[in-house]
């Protein structure tokens, strides 16, 4: 009988030292910038922060800074002509020297550029959403031109961009141009 409590105890000790292996090695891998060593042995650099970045974290690799301030500055500045159009063509309104007509064609005109502008919009939105690339879209009176980057253009992406635009407006494929930026 005491050969069996000896055997119990060693075996429930056995137990208890694995256990709190098991817990120790649980605490070292959930955190591993505090206890993690160098390659090269030394205890005195941090290795969970290289540059700045915790191991792990997300690198985004490839960016395309370069499309993403063509694409934002072309927007920016189609709506700053926007607004200065629109600005001027407010003036004429409140203006008390302008004939009826001249108001009426200079409401018009700001009714005409923002419904444009909507249509710009939207087929920017629509194609972004389809094709997953960033595009600027340019409405005139007798065309639309599509600016996207030319490393996104396929034969699908011009046939799904044309559709897009013919949906969003009332002009026929002839009359829209697809432009790849370099």
């Amino acid at each position: 009988m005491k050969i069996t409590m000896k055997k119990r105890h060693t075996v429930l000790a056995v137990l208890v030292i694995f256990l709190g292996l098991a817990v120790l090695a649980n605490w070292y891998y959930t955190n591993p910038g505090k206890n993690a060593l160098p390659a090269d042995g030394s205890s005195d650099v941090d290795s969970s922060n290289v540059n700045g970045a915790n191991l792990g974290d997300a690198i985004y690799v490839n960016t395309s800074d370069v499309y993403d301030e063509y694409f934002a500055g072309a927007k920016l500045s189609r709506d700053a002509s926007y607004d200065e159009a629109v600005a001027t063509l407010k003036e004429i309104i409140e203006s008390s020297d302008v004939d009826e007509q001249s108001i009426k064609t200079a409401a018009d005109s700001i009714n005409t550029m923002s419904e444009r502008r909507i249509s710009q919009v939207n087929i920017e939105n629509l194609i972004k959403a389809k094709t997953g690339s960033e595009c600027v879209a340019v409405i005139t009176d007798e065309s639309v031109e599509i600016i996207v980057k030319e490393s996104a253009l396929s034969d699908q992406t011009v046939l799904q961009i044309k559709e897009i635009v013919m949906n969003n407006t009332q002009f026929s494929a002839e009359k829209i141009s697809i432009i790849g930026a370099k």
